[in-house]
């Protein structure tokens, strides 16, 4: 009727905008912003039209819209409640959260009986990370309205993620009893409850949720969540089969099937959790977490195209961040992950500032994420301010465990031999492996003593079966929680333990909040202080250390002359091409392996002005990401946009077999401000030189160690116009390029980076120092 109306009658604003009510309910969104504009244009009232016109807009992930629209209105009627709440939510929506935090404060004021404007309040902070606030937020609206369910079910989160764990889980039981038919607040509860390590409580309240809805799969997914929890994936498998099988697009299901495939890069888990994850996202297209599951699991999918799962994985973040840009804090880890790896650095940089995203990321766990930030400092200011965020994590962690006591030099009191302990899931065919193998089977047997732990979910692989052989003990415990791992360790009495894995993939840094060992330590796996001051050393060389104490937490345990060794313990013997790169390929090739995250804006003006200063040279991407179209396509934008013709450009895809195709670079150009490690290694390994750039911080020196101990100083420059000026040095001198290319292995086998038993006598006597001091 109302289109017949406006067919007849075209200058009829008020038919206009009521076909513009009756579409925006219908959910036809795109033609209700026609009617809306159309009654605009015919003097019908916005006011009266905000309210729908901005959700619809906002509906179609238009939220600045939404915004422009909301905030002429909103100053105009400045004591109107629904316009600032609403302007809050569009706000919020935006990722705009201060500016919303100051509209719902408005709103409040205005109308300070009306719940919602202190539910979108905790809604905000509880994104941020500030669950106290968020709480106190949440608990306002329920004393509004006690037996709201879902306000009761939101303050129980709010206490619960705060650590006050009891009083949300008593919040959480009365939201339950209130609303024992809704799906959300039994999910809620029985999650809490087996977080808490209470199945049988968890196991009445899934009765009393089946007694009320018995048809309803809700019970029997979190069923599979007990079984899961407690270790038992078969079995939740099997209930979750059970659930699909009846309905395949269930979105708990699904999300809960992905989740049992583990870290674990197994073909078959891995299709799995995709299979799942696609389902899911596809059934719910607006579920940001089914999406950035799904990144996450395809950017880790090794089957296959490893290009075409990383492609797929950009193009779901994409969408994720225009969709949900309410939801940056949320996503950032994953987004800016897949967006560095195919070096987009400018919707990387959408994802926020570091100074809003770490403490988001503290509050909800999510430290691994940190590792790719390290080179995201610009000033020495913000490299404080890592480490002191890095301090504030730890003594959080630190706050929430009792840590063991130890005997005073217990190896002292009872003569035995020091007991010297290396924690990370990382002893298995890994570079972290292959760089501590020497101390693993090198060691003096009449003086020390050595345990290795390992948490690695996968089945054991050669090298860690060679490690098991060497060591006095491989405790190898999958599944086990940091406290159980903590135990363990305790029970071994050993008088000082490594830790080597960081917060990468099924690593515990955690268990060292315990204090396992009378001192603790961290070698290898994290570049960085890691934040627990329960962690009394951290191994470094004269290179490494950096000049400012303030960027240590820990007390240096500083070896005479390098960190690690190289040999071919630790890269395959790969030949090395005759002659140069510059004479088979007919122009000098600069080029990285370096990982992507390490590849910031400074690093391309750096790169680009070598391109410059070297005419007619190219430069070589050796990544796994270097196959996909949208590292290409970015890495030439990126090139061009610093005047340097992208055809100049080669890559070279390869996932594990790369070694060789050093053989297509001249001069390695080192990633900054976060520099090469393993990388760097691998490179004078195949006869490359590599230029770095040395910072203050510890990521930042890691190659000046490198270079140093092969013999190869002169090559760590500490600034950016020496970095070019060096670089440019190199190109021209045909002669020790030529030199080096075949003359390096032999050049590391004569200096402390190549001399594992010379390494492995300063690490030990280091740490006898150290336990008998």
């Amino acid at each position: 009727m109302l289109r017949e109306r406006v067919a007849v009658q075209t200058a009829d604003a008020l038919a206009w905008q009521h076909l513009g009510f009756a579409l925006h309910q219908s959910g036809s969104h795109e033609e209700a912003l026609k009617a809306f504009e159309r009654a605009v244009v015919l003097m019908a009232s916005a006011r009266v039209q905000a309210l729908p016109h901005a959700l619809s807009l906002s509906a179609l992930h238009r939220h600045d819209e939404a915004i422009a629209l909301l905030e002429p209105l909103q100053s105009r009627k400045p004591k109107d409640f629904e316009l600032a709440n609403l302007l809050g939510v569009m706000l919020k929506r935006a990722g705009r959260f201060e500016q919303a935090l100051g509209m719902f404060e408005l709103a409040r004021k205005l109308r300070p009986r009306v719940a919602s404007a202190w539910i979108n309040t905790g809604n905000i902070y509880d994104v941020m990370g500030n669950f106290k606030a968020a709480a106190d937020a949440f608990g306002e609206a329920v004393r509004l309205e006690p037996r709201n369910a879902e306000f009761l079910r939101l303050q129980g989160v709010a206490l619960f993620r705060q650590g006050r764990t009891e009083p949300g889980l008593q919040v959480l039981a009365r939201a339950a009893s209130l609303a024992p038919t809704d799906p959300l607040t039994f999910r809620t509860h029985v999650q809490a409850l087996t977080t808490l390590g209470r199945p049988d409580e968890a196991a009445a309240a899934i009765d009393r949720f089946r007694a009320v809805r018995p048809d309803d799969p809700e019970a029997t997914v979190m069923l599979a969540r007990i079984r899961y929890n407690a270790g038992r994936i078969d079995e939740a498998r099997r209930l979750l089969a059970q659930v699909l099988a009846a309905d395949p697009d269930h979105f708990p299901a699904n999300l809960l099937l992905a989740q049992t495939c583990g870290d674990g890069t197994g073909e078959a888990n891995r299709r799995m959790a995709n299979e799942a994850l696609r389902r899911a996202l596809a059934a719910n297209p607006d579920a940001w977490q089914a999406a950035e599951r799904l990144i996450d699991s395809l950017a880790r999918s090794r089957y296959g195209s490893e290009a075409e799962h990383m492609e797929a994985a950009y193009a779901v973040a994409c969408d994720l961040q225009d969709r949900h840009p309410e939801r940056r804090l949320e996503t950032a880890r994953t987004l800016r992950t897949i967006f560095s790896r195919v070096m987009d650095l400018k919707r990387m940089a959408a994802t926020g500032r570091l100074g809003e995203i770490l403490p988001a990321w503290q509050a909800h766990g999510k430290i691994a994420a940190v590792h790719y930030e390290l080179g995201q400092v610009e000033s020495m200011e913000d490299r404080v301010k890592l480490v002191e965020w890095h301090r504030q994590w730890g003594r959080g962690v630190i706050g929430g465990v009792r840590a063991f006591t130890h005997a005073a030099l217990p190896a002292m009191a009872s003569k035995r031999k020091l007991r010297v302990g290396f924690m990370s899931s990382d002893l298995r065919n890994h570079p972290v492996a292959y760089f501590a193998y020497p101390l693993l089977s090198r060691y003096d047997r009449d003086r020390f003593e050595v345990y290795c732990y390992s948490f690695y979910e996968g089945s054991p692989s050669p090298a860690q079966v060679q490690i098991e052989k060497q060591v006095t003990a491989y405790r190898w415990w999958p599944g086990q929680t940091s406290e159980q791992v903590a135990e363990g360790i305790a029970a071994d009495n050993l008088d000082i333990l490594f830790e080597l894995g960081g917060s990468t993939a099924m690593n515990k840094l955690d268990v060292m909040a315990y204090r396992p060992a009378r001192i603790g330590a961290s070698w290898l796996g994290y570049p960085h202080s890691a934040g627990l001051e329960t962690i009394d050393y951290i191994v470094v060389d004269p290179y490494i250390l950096p000049p400012d104490p303030r960027l240590l937490i820990e007390r240096p345990f500083e070896l005479p002359e390098t960190w690690v060794v190289v040999g071919r313990n630790n890269f395959a013997d790969v030949p090395i091409a005759g002659g140069l790169s510059e004479d088979r390929r007919g122009r000098l090739t600069f080029g990285t392996a370096n990982n992507p995250y390490k590849i910031t804006e400074a690093c391309l003006d750096c790169w680009t002005a070598v391109l410059r200063r070297v005419p007619g040279s190219h430069f070589l991407f050796l990544r796994p990401e270097a196959a996909t179209p949208s590292f290409k396509a970015n890495a030439r934008t990126a090139f061009a946009a610093r005047n340097v013709d992208p055809g100049r450009l080669d890559f070279i895809g390869v996932r594990g077999t790369h070694l060789q195709h050093y053989n297509e670079i001249d001069i390695a150009l080192d990633s900054l401000p976060h520099v090469g490690g393993t990388t760097t290694c691998e490179a004078l390994w195949m006869g490359v030189p590599t230029i770095s750039l040395v910072g203050p911080g510890f990521p930042e020196r890691l190659s000046y160690s490198n270079l140093s101990n092969a013999g190869l100083g002169d090559l760590a420059v500490f600034s950016t116009d020496n970095y070019v000026e060096q670089a440019a040095m190199l190109a021209k001198d045909r002669t020790r390029r030529l030199a080096l290319r075949h003359g390096l292995r032999d050049m590391i086998a004569a200096n402390p980076l190549g001399q594992a038993d010379r390494f492995v006598r300063n690490f030990y006597s280091k740490t006898q120092e150290i336990v008998l001091s």
